[in-house]
């Protein structure tokens, strides 16, 4: 025996070769796996139960938010109370009468709909592959344009792209900014000047401004008249939060007149009939005469003299939209219809 040597180990140049591959298998096959983490154990939320949060956040009512994603009360409870397990935190507050957020609730419900936007804009850009305008596509404008121009919108936009799904709102020029920068909105349709934030805006037509009369008025007339006989008549603008109630005060400015404080409006149509029953004129902008001074109402109108008040007509969209360049051709069809419609 030689000294310092273990006898059977490697005498055997066979034996020496299994033993190499026994510790190489047992090298191989050995794996260290690190303990799950706080987060890592937390099974993540379902996009619907993220949308179902988002729901009842806004409507702040389980029936009506049921309603608004087409699903059971039942079943929105069910998920909510999931989400929140899964979370591990509470975000409403529920009592018989009001749903509220919790202050963590308010945070996640944020990011909930941030990241909910960035999925629809993943579907958004995986659609434009295709080629065509598909899908969603939401188009808000403000009350004094909605009921005379969205009409037009209904009949042309499915016809020319029959694969979009269009979403038509009414809404006041500060929510829609706010819900176009959102992602919950897609165009919108507005009057400048206003402030539009980080939208991209494009004018699309200038709209001129006529004076309303009541019928047999002393100045009923059809010539051009100018803007400082407001200065002498009593003026009667919409209720806060309309611009087309701050871009008629600019005119009511110009003409040395102040507004009648006594008398406000929430639309036009009930402007027009205080209109006719002799309270007072008003500012229309042209494209609501075919529905709001048509024969029979009891308003007649007068146009302006140069140079005439108005208001521009805007289309405003998010900068980064990834269907921006497919976008473009429904400014341009909105564009030429509403340029049609004011000639």
């Amino acid at each position: 025996m030689v000294e310092g040597h273990c006898p059977g180990i490697f005498a055997d140049p066979h034996r020496e070769s299994q033993q190499i591959n026994l510790i190489t298998s047992i090298t191989l096959d050995y794996r260290w796996e690190r303990p799950p983490t706080t987060l890592q154990a937390m099974e993540r939320p379902s996009l619907r139960q993220l949308d179902y949060a988002v729901a009842l956040a806004e409507h702040r009512h389980f029936g009506r938010a049921a309603r608004a994603v087409s699903v059971s009360q039942p079943g929105l409870s069910s998920q909510i109370g999931e989400l929140e397990k899964r979370l591990g935190v509470t975000l409403f507050e529920r009592s018989p009468r009001q749903v509220s957020l919790t202050s963590a609730g308010v945070e996640i419900v944020d990011r909930a709909r941030r990241l909910l936007a960035d999925v629809d804009a993943l579907v958004t850009t995986a659609s434009m592959h295709h080629g065509s305008l598909r899908g969603p596509l939401s188009l808000a404008a403000i009350p004094t344009m909605a009921p005379y121009l969205l009409p037009a919108v209904v009949q042309s936009l499915p016809r020319r792209w029959p694969e979009v799904e269009l979403e038509l709102h009414e809404m006041q020029t500060e929510p829609m900014v706010a819900a176009i920068e959102a992602g919950q909105i897609d165009v919108g349709l507005l009057a400048m000047p206003v402030d539009t934030g980080t939208l991209h805006v494009e004018t699309v037509t200038d709209e001129r401004f006529v004076l309303a009369l009541p019928e047999g008025h002393a100045l009923a007339g059809t010539d051009p008249v100018a803007v400082s006989v407001l200065e002498e008549l009593p003026v009667l603008l919409l209720e806060e939060g309309h611009c087309l109630r701050e871009h008629a005060l600019s005119v009511c400015n110009l003409a040395g007149q102040v507004e009648h404080s006594d008398v406000r409006a929430a639309s036009l149509a009930t402007l027009t009939q205080m209109v006719a029953s002799g309270i007072g004129v008003t500012l229309l902008p042209e494209g609501a005469l075919q529905v709001e001074a048509r024969t029979g109402v009891g308003v007649t109108t007068r146009p302006f003299e140069a140079p005439v008040p108005g208001r521009e007509i805007a289309l405003a969209w998010r900068r980064a939209d990834p269907r921006a360049t497919l976008l473009v051709e429904v400014i341009d069809d909105l564009r030429d219809r509403l340029v049609a419609g004011h000639q």
